[in-house]
């Protein structure tokens, strides 16, 4: 019963009436008081996505004649954040080859130095406090984050002038302080976010969405997507041009958890894209945070979740019919591993499994909900269970998350081909731009 419930109400939270109601609320709400469409901001001069961010919103704002409400932030919920050093590393590398696909402005390496200085952020932050209360903010904060990420010379004149103006440091640190409560409260933990209508859009990874919602409310007659490079159907590929085998040719490594709803639409992807350019697959699983150890707090579980639907249905995917295998469902399926893999059945299994538990609501602890799963890989059930309480995945399952560590990387999906690592499935761009040099396809 206890499950039986807590998927009815997880399927009520991602259904898309849902989404749709709410949606319809917000703009009777906002027109009935008469309020612009209006972007509440929070950006972060610690946070290089706020960076690019901030770059492409006035070209928002002239296609779709919304306003903005800016509300900058500085420090991390470390609960959030359970590997903050590699997420920091991690992504600056992602802003870098974010900047260079949307032809932006790009952060520098030698940036780290302005990370690591925790005075520097706190001053350049305060100054961006004062600016939000003022109309020009982004004319104003572009320089500032411009010195910032680009660091041959340091704005300190403006610096200074947030030191010894008339406005108190401490009414503006109060400010800064008020943003980061208000940020979570309202359910997020990510600055570069923008909440709109109840709804949240992190980064440039997430501006089609908010696109196509404004493209539907505003310019039903002229839709325009600009920003969805990264969410692009693969690209025209002809085999018969390249030579190679399939199985002399290097392999597109997945690290990937089942009870991670991003896997699910990672392992979906990699699958195509694997078949698509005819490279192997290898499947690198490892365990869950929660039976690692490391928080996953409520609010960052429910984003997640509802992050995954709409990326779920950009892709034309099923999502949200949920029974989660945290504990024995993923245990079990890791025991079976190396049986299918002997079995050259492998990714068919991972994908019926993750399918199966993110979208047809089977419960993998039980005999019965993973004889379906063996039987659906075209295995038999009998000789298959035999294999239930084997023990040696807990080594792979180590030795794997070691090799995720080892190329700089901590959570799941991620993606390796060659010397080329992304982490998120919303990454795989830059795996298929690296697969195509290396096989010399322009």
């Amino acid at each position: 019963m206890k499950h039986f419930i807590i998927n009815l109400i997880t399927k009520l939270i991602l259904s898309n009436k849902r989404k749709e109601n709410k949606r319809v609320k917000a703009e009777k709400k906002r027109v009935k008081q008469g309020l612009p469409h209006t972007f509440i901001v929070y950006i972060a001069i610690n946070d290089p996505l706020s960076y690019l961010l901030l770059q492409v919103l006035p070209e928002l704002q002239h296609r779709f004649q919304v306003t903005f409400q800016f509300k900058p932030v500085l420090q991390k919920n470390s609960a959030m954040f359970p590997e903050m050093a590699r997420w920091n590393e991690n992504v600056l590398k992602d802003a870098i080859r974010l900047a260079k696909l949307y032809q932006l402005h790009a952060p520098t390496t030698h940036a780290t130095a302005s990370m690591n200085n925790e005075q520097l952020s706190q001053d350049y932050s305060l100054q961006l406090v004062k600016f939000s209360q003022q109309d020009n903010f982004i004319e104003q904060a572009l320089p500032l984050f411009q010195d910032y990420w680009q660091p041959t010379v340091q704005n300190n004149n403006a610096v200074n002038q947030c030191k010894t103006d008339g406005q108190n440091r401490t009414d503006l640190a109060k400010i800064l302080s008020k943003n980061e409560q208000a940020l979570q409260n309202n359910g997020h933990y990510l600055s570069a976010t923008i909440f709109y209508g109840g709804e949240w859009y992190w980064g440039l990874e997430r501006l089609h969405h908010l696109e196509q919602r404004l493209n539907q409310l505003l310019l039903p007659t002229n839709p325009k997507i600009q920003y969805d490079k990264l969410h692009q159907p693969l690209q025209p590929y002809n085999q018969t041009n390249v030579a190679t085998s399939i199985s002399s040719k290097k392999p597109l490594t997945l690290y990937f958890s089942v009870r991670s709803p991003y896997s699910y639409i990672g392992l979906k992807r990699a699958i195509a894209l694997a078949e698509h350019y005819q490279i192997p697959l290898e499947l690198k699983p490892v365990l869950p945070m929660l039976m690692r150890n490391l928080p996953v707090p409520k609010q960052k579980g429910l984003y997640i979740i509802t992050d995954v639907k709409r990326e779920a249905d950009f892709f034309q995917l099923d999502f949200g019919h949920i029974a989660d295998p945290l504990g024995q469902g993923v245990e079990r399926c890791y025991a079976l591993f190396n049986y299918v893999k002997a079995q050259g059945k492998a990714n068919l299994f991972m994908l019926n499994f993750m399918q199966a538990v993110w979208t047809k609501g089977i419960r993998s602890e039980t005999d019965k909900g993973m004889q379906k799963i063996i039987e659906q890989t075209g295995l038999n059930w009998q000789e298959a269970k035999t294999h239930l309480n084997g023990q040696q995945w807990h080594t792979w399952a180590e030795d794997n998350l070691k090799s995720l560590y080892d190329i700089g990387l901590w959570g799941v999906p991620s993606f390796q081909y060659q010397d080329t690592c992304v982490f998120g499935q919303d990454k795989l761009f830059f795996i298929e731009q690296a697969i195509r040099d290396a096989l010399s396809i322009k």
